[in-house]
């Protein structure tokens, strides 16, 4: 609704103003107007072999109205493998007092609403709730679409739209309603703080395809009985389409990613907190369940069933710890700045059917809650190594760990799940680590789905998968970026002084290579002034016989182009 008002503002208020300006405005406004009208509240990933949806509100890969799985792969099978995924928090006052958001199936109501929180107060409402209460799904092409046509002038003059999302793009918050003035991510090409398509500004997403959602923990009372946290929570899920490093790393085009950003929008300090995921696969009725310490990651498959895929859920980051005395991101360094937690917990239960054991089904408190993302059962006792994992005598905090933990508390015995499975859940999660007022902390997981019809071992080969994604993450996985990333880097890098000018504008640039071109373009998208240049530092346009009002620079150097947006008074 931001862009919508300064649309208008444009029209309204901007000089010069024409009859062509006022239609090319009036027309994104009638089409931002319908996108709003027809938000989704929730969308698919569905740009490689998975379906995934993902709802506003934070919740992943069901349809809360029906129930109904929303997490198919291969896309178009009809086979589905998971119900519902949300994330979870909690942790102590100085009072000590219990403040958790945590949600499973919303049989009692929900602890997590769409929208953004007051950055005083860490409050909502429903006018908010409600404008919020979608999400927006964007593609790199229409990013690329949007530039390409940008550059051309075609966005300014009216004869190519963006799409409705990316129109709409939460960028700011209402700050006269004490919000945040940026919430999703964008490229603020004329630095002026304000998402602006028509002056070039785009959102930034990862992957080829992302989905983009907003939501709180703080609108009404919470389901699980835990008093709210006041946070705030972006939600982006990305998966990768064709491209370079997917074909030859065939896996990610079974993969898909969950940022969630999490910011402390409340005036007072969580002690002893926990973050993490809770997810409930569906592999038939024989799930097995586990987690591989070493590489951070949760899986479940069916031993009896090798046809069906292994899912393993790979934590790629966690809430930044620097004062704990422990390697938490295993790279050999303790408590160095900004260090980021693993998974500390892995703890399962199961669901509540007849003849299993109180102590180990679904929690219907706040404490329960957070006892399992502590490692402790319903009934308070700790996770112990061996069988089950319930009434042991040494405590642990993974369960069935395989091989993958031998320096634990349990030794060097393998610890697996035995026996035809169960109907179970689990949750991983980070902790315990301290919460201040206006932290941010990154949640950020991986799903991989692997089958393996050759040696029918597709445990073996999800582990493969994972040590091939923690190898890629933060490299070379970077090439298959969005566009908007790429702008970033790619972008030549310039300065236009003084704007506001009336005359002469001065262009300054650390290009190294040669030829160039600088154009003057008007808000319609029409070149006033074109111009060649060998090398190019410093330079200096005459603007002065320009009328009033707002253009654009554009470099262009090869492939790559640049632009900004100047001020003739």
């Amino acid at each position: 609704m931001g862009f919508l008002l300064h649309l208008l503002k444009v029209a309204l208020y901007e000089k010069p103003i024409n009859s062509t300006t006022m239609k090319t405005t009036l027309l994104l406004c009638a089409g931002l107007i319908t996108s709003l009208a027809q938000a989704q509240t929730f969308e698919y990933l569905d740009i490689n072999q998975v379906k995934s949806r993902v709802n506003s509100g934070g919740d992943l890969h069901w349809d809360p109205a029906t129930g109904n799985s929303g997490y198919e792969c291969p896309k178009g099978s009809g086979k589905t493998w998971g119900t519902t995924a949300s994330i979870w928090m909690g942790g102590l006052d100085v009072g000590g007092q219990l403040h958790l958001a945590a949600q499973t199936y919303h049989q009692s109501g929900v602890d997590f609403w769409p929208g953004p929180l007051t950055t005083s107060g860490a409050t909502t409402n429903s006018t908010t709730v409600n404008q919020y209460n979608r999400v927006w799904k964007l593609n790199k092409t229409d990013i690329d679409d949007f530039l390409t046509n940008f550059a051309n002038g075609n966005v300014q003059n009216g004869s190519f739209t963006p799409t409705a999302d990316l129109l709409s793009w939460p960028a700011n918050g209402d700050i006269s309603q004490n919000y945040s003035g940026i919430l999703a991510p964008y490229m603020d090409v004329d630095g002026d703080a304000i998402y602006n398509p028509m002056a070039g500004d785009y959102p930034i997403i990862k992957g080829d395809q992302a989905i983009y959602t907003i939501f709180n923990d703080n609108y009404q009372l919470h389901q699980s009985g835990g008093k709210a946290l006041g946070t705030e929570v972006h939600l982006m899920a990305y998966a990768y389409g064709p491209c370079s490093i997917t074909s030859s790393n065939s896996f990610l085009n079974y993969t898909t990613f969950y940022n969630f950003k999490i910011i402390n929008r409340s005036s007072f300090t969580l002690l002893n907190s926990y973050a993490g995921l809770f997810n409930d696969q569906k592999i038939n009725i024989h799930e097995l369940t586990g987690c591989d310490v070493q590489d951070s990651y949760a899986y479940t498959y069916n031993m009896l069933a090798p046809n069906n895929p292994a899912i393993g859920v790979v934590q790629l980051k966690g809430p930044i710890e620097s004062s704990n005395g422990i390697d938490d991101d295993s790279d050999g360094t303790i408590d160095e700045p900004l260090e980021q937690m693993s998974m500390t917990n892995f703890m399962y239960f199961n669901n509540s059917f007849p003849g299993v054991p109180l102590s180990q089904v679904d929690p219907s408190n706040a404490s329960q809650y957070f006892q399992y993302m502590n490692g402790f059962w319903r009934d308070g006792t700790p996770l112990t190594c061996g069988g089950n994992g319930y009434g042991g005598s040494t405590p642990t905090k993974f369960a069935y760990t395989s091989n993958t933990y031998t320096n634990g508390p349990c030794g060097t015995t393998s610890w697996v799940e035995n026996g035809a499975g169960s109907d179970k859940k689990f949750v991983m999660s980070s902790g315990p680590y301290t919460l201040q007022p206006g932290a941010v902390d990154e949640l950020e997981y991986a799903y991989i789905v692997s089958f393996d019809s050759i040696t029918n071992n597709p445990l073996a080969k999800l582990d493969t998968d994972v040590q091939t994604l923690h190898s890629i993450y933060n490299s070379t996985l970077n090439q298959c970026l969005t566009t908007s990333i790429k702008e970033q880097k790619n972008q030549t890098v310039f300065t236009l002084s003084p704007n506001p000018t009336n005359g002469t504008l001065n262009i300054s640039c650390d290009l190294k290579t040669n030829g160039f071109k600088i154009e003057v373009i008007d808000a319609l998208g029409k070149v006033l002034i074109s111009e060649e240049y060998k090398v190019l530092n410093q330079t200096s346009i005459n603007v002065s016989n320009l009328s009033s009002g707002i253009y654009f620079v554009k470099i262009i150097s090869g492939e790559n182009t640049s632009t900004k947006k100047f001020i003739k008074e």
